[in-house]
């Protein structure tokens, strides 16, 4: 069962780009996301409609002594959601860009070597961490279409 981390700035205003994403995962994965407001609501919304598995994030804000403690605590739960997930999709605002627990969530999957999608508002899609498949350059024997197949399947 693949993992699919969703996350996501809080200024993203493009709810339905969110649930088009969630309405093309398989049936069989289990969407990972948080109870922060706007993108990973909607993630975690879309994805109990369509039946899939949802696992939901939540900091630990018990017996907190100060802010410093509450802002360590978030970066914790950012960390163990990004743990479990095979593939992490981060929508960006126009606003705000790559900024706060986004931002550190799509540095820390990558320095995990994990696979990163980053949906841009406006609708620029940027793949990061991808795999190097084997044939990419040189002559193999495969046709194009299994090249791609590959590609579109194993990167």
């Amino acid at each position: 069962m693949t993992a699919i981390g969703i996350i996501g700035a809080r200024k993203y205003k493009d709810r339905q780009s969110v649930i088009d994403l969630v309405d093309t995962l398989p049936a069989d994965c289990v969407v990972i996301t948080s109870s922060c407001r706007g993108v990973c609501t909607w993630a975690g919304t879309a994805a109990k409609a369509r039946g899939l598995a949802v696992r939901i994030f939540s900091p630990d804000l018990t017996d907190l002594r100060d802010h410093f403690d509450m802002v360590e605590r978030y970066y914790r739960r950012n960390r163990e959601l990004i743990a479990v997930c095979d593939i992490v999709h981060a929508f960006i605002s126009k606003e705000g860009g790559l900024t706060g627990g986004t931002k550190y969530e799509v540095r820390y999957a990558r320095s995990m070597g994990k696979r990163v999608i980053l949906h841009r508002e406006g609708g620029r899609v940027q793949c990061l961490n991808q795999r190097t498949l084997p044939f990419g350059g040189r002559e193999t024997g495969f046709s194009t279409a299994w090249m791609r197949f590959f590609s579109e399947t194993l990167a």
